[in-house]
């Protein structure tokens, strides 16, 4: 246990503490102050149950249902030039690796590839940093496919071009990614969402990146996750302007037609970033066909490497009259939200990886139900 803990510190607090002048049980007293079990607070009419506590995600980010599992994405650990890993977790919180360390480019969202997309049906299609650590993530990203026939093998489909004026357009801060719905206009088509030069991406099974919505800096700023309505007419978007590297100046959910146009009138309005969506099934309490989203609260960069972060990230819902009611509290930086079989499933980052240099596996995975 001992070469344990000061392996891990080692990798953690370089620079931070002369670890050779600590007493072993001040750094274990340390590792399980960084990595306790959030204490995640449920309103009345849901129950919150944390399904992987910390301690085996890096950063979790987000999610996609797949034969009743959740797959998640990852990002954390880095293998020479490549960098996070594909996971699967079933009902138990079991944890299987679906693509491991080494394979791939740092993925930040992905999904699999719908009859739609033809030959590639049941490949995975990435969003991803074309280099690991701050250079990649503030450069362009590349869309990834992944052949689960070949072992996981990766290859770059596309680079995405510069768009937009903001950085220069450079497409970086890469987000969430998701196929459009078959049968509604959005189908066939790959969506990635670019936070640093406020786009979101479409590619085509064919190969063509192109942008779909760059959004406006002073009246949106940056997006950050993305869904679909439940008649497949619309995308939803959470946007934050400032984006999540400087002070946030109030954050959105709005409305994007078919052909990028965004409706001026937002869904609904926030003080700090909201990220992830998703519409309830029905048969999910009272509240079916209500959008759930999630609020990261303050995002702290640089993170604190040995102090324990602010658990100020929620979990709302959207009323009828668009009002965001609080549905959970006590997350960190809740990123992912997605429905599984009537559970809604929030992954949660905790200490940010690359942005924020903490290099310990302190991200969770929350479930939700109704009652």
């Amino acid at each position: 246990m001992q070469n344990l803990w000061w392996k891990v510190i080692g990798l953690v607090l370089v620079g931070t503490f002369v670890s050779s002048a600590l007493a072993e049980e001040e750094l274990k007293n340390l590792m399980d102050r960084l990595l306790a079990p959030p204490k995640i607070e449920a309103q009345s009419g849901f129950t919150a149950k944390v399904l992987v506590p910390p301690g085996q995600f890096y950063d979790p980010l987000f999610v996609v249902a797949r034969d009743g599992d959740t797959w998640l994405n990852d990002d954390g650990p880095e293998e020479g030039e490549k960098g996070s890993r594909l996971l699967s977790v079933d009902e138990t919180g079991k944890i299987s690796v679906v693509a491991g360390i080494g394979k791939l480019l740092p993925v930040t969202g992905f999904d699999i590839a719908p009859k739609s997309f033809g030959e590639s049906e049941g490949q995975i299609y990435t969003l991803a940093q074309a280099k690991v650590k701050m250079a990649g993530a503030l450069a362009n990203h590349v869309i990834q496919r992944v052949d689960p026939k070949k072992d996981h093998e990766a290859s770059i489909v596309c680079t995405l071009p510069n768009a937009g004026e903001v950085n220069k357009g450079v497409p970086g801060a890469g987000v969430e990614a998701r196929f459009g719905p078959e049968d509604s206009p959005f189908a066939g088509k790959f969506f990635a969402v670019t936070a640093y030069n406020n786009t979101i991406y479409q590619t085509t099974a064919d190969g063509k990146c192109t942008p779909f919505v760059t959004f406006d800096d002073k009246r949106f700023g940056a997006p950050l996750a993305l869904e679909f309505a439940p008649d497949g007419q619309s995308m939803l978007v959470s946007v934050t302007r400032g984006g999540l590297f400087t002070p946030p100046q109030g954050s959105a959910i709005v409305r994007v037609s078919p052909d990028g146009k965004v409706d001026d009138k937002p869904l609904v309005e926030g003080k700090t970033p909201l990220g992830g969506l998703g519409y309830a099934p029905e048969g999910f309490g009272a509240y079916g066909g209500q959008l759930f989203v999630t609020e990261l609260g303050e995002f702290e960069l640089p993170v604190p490497q040995t102090q324990e972060m602010k658990a100020d990230g929620k979990v709302h819902r959207v009323t009828p009259e668009g009002k965001l009611e609080l549905v959970a509290s006590g997350f960190v930086n809740p990123m992912g939200l997605r429905f599984i079989d009537k559970k809604v499933v929030i992954t949660d980052i905790n200490g940010d990886f690359i942005g924020g240099r903490r290099e310990l596996p302190d991200g969770f995975l929350t479930e939700i139900t109704a009652q």
